[in-house]
C-alpha cells in the first residue's frame, strides 16, 4: 500500500500539534497557525492552482481579521492573518511559476517588474528602519509576483473568464457585510456629515471603494464581451453592478468615484462615440435643470427640504472645491507639504521602503490624524527618494504604453477597460494610499498578468478572441 503524501503530512502534523498543545504553554494561537499551514501544505500537494483560486476568492474577506495576530514566541515578531496570506501567496506564486516551466524573462514586462522589485530591495538594504522595510518588501513582493502568477495560470479564453468570475465571486462576502453595515449604521465615521461610511470586510472605506472599482470594471467587461448572452445573464450582471454601485457611493471614496466615472465614460466614448455624445448632450441639460428646479423648490416652497449642497454625496463632491476646513482635502494638502519638505532632507535615497508611517509620526505626531501620506508619489519620494520616484513613474508609464499598443480596435473591451483601470488607479494614487491597499493591489496585478497573457493567446490563435459559450 502506497501512502498518500498529503495524508502523511496531516498525520505527522496532527501528532506534532497534539504534543505541542499538551506539553507547551504557548496558548492556542500558534497551534491554529501551524494547523492552517499544514492544511495549506496538504492542499498544495493535491492542486496548487486550487490554492491560487481559493486565495483569489477569500483574500478580500480577510482584512476584517487584521486585528487578530499570532505570537509564536516573544523572540519573534507577531504576524496577522493578512501577513500569513501574503507569505502563502508568495509560496504559491513561486510554485506555479516554477511548474509552468516558463522562462521569466520571456513574459512581457518581466524586466520592468524585476526592476521594481530590485529597487525595493535596494531601499530595504539602505533603510534607516530595516524591520519596517523588510515587511514592506514582503508585502510588495506578494502582489508583484501576482502579475507573473496571473500570466502563467491561463492558457485559454475560458481560463480568462474563470479568473474574472473568481474575482467577482470574491466580492460577495464584502458586499454582504457592506450592506449589513449600511442598514444597521455600523460603518465608519471619518468626517462630519459622513457618519456611516461603508468599509465591508476592509479596514477602511477607501479600500472597499477601489476594490469595487475593479469588480464593476470586470462586470462591464462581461456585459459587453458576448452580445449573444441570454437576457437573464445580462440582467443579473446589471442587478449586481447596481448593488455594487450603491455600495460604492456609500463608501464616500471620491477617488473611486472619479475612477469609475473615467472608466465608464472613457470606454463608452471609444466604443460608442456617437451614442455616448448624444446621451451626454441630453443628460447634462436634464441634470442642470433638475438641480436648478430642486434648489428653487427648496428655497421658495418646501423650506424643510435638504439643500442640494448638503446632500451627503453631493457635499462630498463639492468638498473638493469649497475649501471646507472639516473636509480632508485641506488636511491632505498640509500632509503633502510636510512630507515633501521632509523628503528634501534626504532627497536622493529617502528613509527606506515602508517607513512612511514612522516618518509621518516623527514629523507630525499622532494627534493630527492618520499616519499615511495619502499620496503614493509623496510616499515613494519620502521612502526611496528621487531615484525611487523616477523608477516608479517609469514603471507606470511603461504599463500604460504596453496596454495601449495591444489595443486592436475600439471594440477591444478587455484592453480598453484594463487601460482605463490602470489610469484610474494611478491617478487616484495622487490623493489616496493605493500602494497600502494590499488586497486591491493583489487582485489588480494578478488581473494585469492575466490580461497580458490573453494578448499572447489571441495573437497565436485569433479565433480564440471570438465569444465563447461556457
Amino acid at each position: 500500500m502506497i501512502l498518500n503524501p498529503s495524508r502523511v503530512i496531516l498525520l505527522v502534523g496532527a501528532l506534532v500539534l497534539f504534543s505541542g498543545v499538551m506539553l507547551l504553554d504557548r496558548g492556542i494561537a500558534p497551534f491554529i497557525l501551524l494547523a492552517a499551514l499544514l492544511i495549506f501544505v496538504s492542499i498544495i500537494r493535491l492542486s496548487v492552482p486550487a490554492v491560487f483560486y481559493t486565495l483569489l476568492i477569500i483574500r478580500p474577506s480577510l482584512d476584517i481579521f487584521g486585528a487578530y495576530v499570532f505570537v509564536i514566541s516573544s523572540n519573534l515578531p507577531s504576524i496577522n492573518i493578512a501577513g500569513i496570506v501574503a507569505l502563502i501567496s508568495i509560496i504559491v506564486s513561486i510554485i506555479l511559476i516554477y511548474r509552468s516551466q516558463k522562462r521569466i524573462l520571456t513574459i512581457p514586462l518581466s524586466a520592468l517588474f524585476i526592476f521594481l522589485f530590485f529597487i525595493y530591495g535596494i531601499f530595504t538594504v539602505l533603510s534607516l528602519h530595516p524591520i519596517a522595510s523588510i515587511n514592506e518588501l514582503i508585502r510588495v513582493s506578494s502582489f508583484l509576483l501576482m502579475y507573473f502568477t496571473g500570466y502563467v495560470v491561463i492558457n485559454t479564453k475560458y481560463d480568462l473568464t474563470r479568473i474574472i468570475w473568481a474575482i467577482i465571486i470574491s466580492s460577495i462576502i464584502p458586499t454582504i457585510v457592506g450592506y449589513i453595515q449600511l442598514f444597521n449604521g455600523a460603518g465608519l465615521y471619518t468626517n462630519p456629515g459622513f457618519e456611516n461610511r461603508i468599509a465591508g470586510t476592509f479596514g477602511h472605506p477607501n479600500v472597499l471603494g477601489y476594490f469595487l472599482l475593479i469588480i464593476i470594471a470586470l462586470i462591464v467587461y462581461l456585459y459587453f464581451e458576448n452580445p449573444a448572452r441570454k437576457p437573464l445573464y445580462k440582467t443579473l450582471l446589471i442587478t449586481y453592478g447596481v448593488l455594487l454601485g450603491v455600495l460604492l457611493l456609500s463608501t464616500y471614496t471620491r477617488g473611486a468615484w472619479i475612477g469609475i466615472s473615467l472608466l465608464l465614460l472613457g470606454v463608452s466614448i471609444i466604443r460608442y462615440t456617437k451614442k455616448t455624445l448624444i446621451i451626454s448632450a441630453i443628460a447634462i441639460p436634464i441634470m442642470a435643470i433638475s438641480a436648478f428646479s430642486y434648489t428653487w423648490v427648496q428655497t421658495n416652497i418646501i423650506y424643510d427640504l435638504t439643500p442640494l449642497e448638503d446632500i451627503s454625496v453631493i457635499s462630498r463632491v463639492v468638498g473638493l472645491f469649497n475649501g471646507d476646513p472639516s473636509d480632508s482635502i485641506i488636511w491632505r494638502q498640509i500632509m503633502w507639504s510636510d512630507m515633501y519638505n521632509k523628503a528634501l532632507t534626504r532627497p536622493i535615497i529617502g528613509f527606506g521602503a515602508g517607513t512612511i508611517e514612522i516618518i509621518v509620526e516623527e514629523v507630525r505626531g499622532v494627534s493630527l490624524g492618520a499616519l499615511e501620506a495619502h499620496n503614493d508619489y509623496i510616499k515613494i519620494l519620502v521612502e526611496m527618494g528621487v531615484i525611487g520616484l523616477f523608477s516608479y513613474i517609469t514603471f507606470i508609464l511603461a504599463l500604460l504604453y504596453s496596454l495601449l499598443i495591444r489595443i486592436q480596435s475600439k471594440q477591444d473591451t478587455l484592453f480598453l477597460i484594463m487601460t482605463f483601470l490602470v489610469l484610474a488607479i494611478y491617478l487616484s494614487s495622487i490623493w489616496d494610499n493605493l500602494l497600502r491597499q494590499t488586497a486591491v493591489m493583489w487582485i489588480f496585478f494578478g488581473l494585469l498578468g492575466v490580461v497580458m497573457k490573453y494578448h499572447t493567446i489571441r495573437a497565436k490563435d485569433p479565433s480564440k478572441d471570438s465569444p465563447t459559450e461556457e
